[in-house]
């Protein structure tokens, strides 16, 4: 579940990534979260790259806190459209 979350700190809004504990049954799904969660530690600052702000857990879930894009993601766009063409990709890498 993603959904938009204001931080009350710093005033900012966040892309707010929530895990349901009881859905990480099997061991790999654990390793899948902190696997996300150690990757997008060490991307650091990338113009490119959704920025991650942070993460916590409580006993229910875990919440990855990260920029929040206000277009819409190349995922979302690959998504909605199946397919993109090669010059596409190539000015989306620049």
């Amino acid at each position: 579940q993603v959904l938009s979350i204001y931080r009350l700190e710093s005033g900012k809004v966040f892309a707010g990534k929530i895990i349901d504990k009881a859905s990480l049954t099997k061991e790999r799904y654990v390793a899948k979260v902190n696997s996300e969660i150690k990757i997008h530690k060490m991307l650091g600052s990338h113009p490119q790259i959704v920025k991650f702000e942070r993460f916590f857990e409580d006993k229910d879930n875990v919440y990855i806190l990260l920029e929040l894009c206000e277009n819409q993601t190349l995922n979302e766009l690959l998504q909605r459209r199946n397919v993109l063409h090669e010059l596409e990709v190539q000015c989306y890498t620049q």
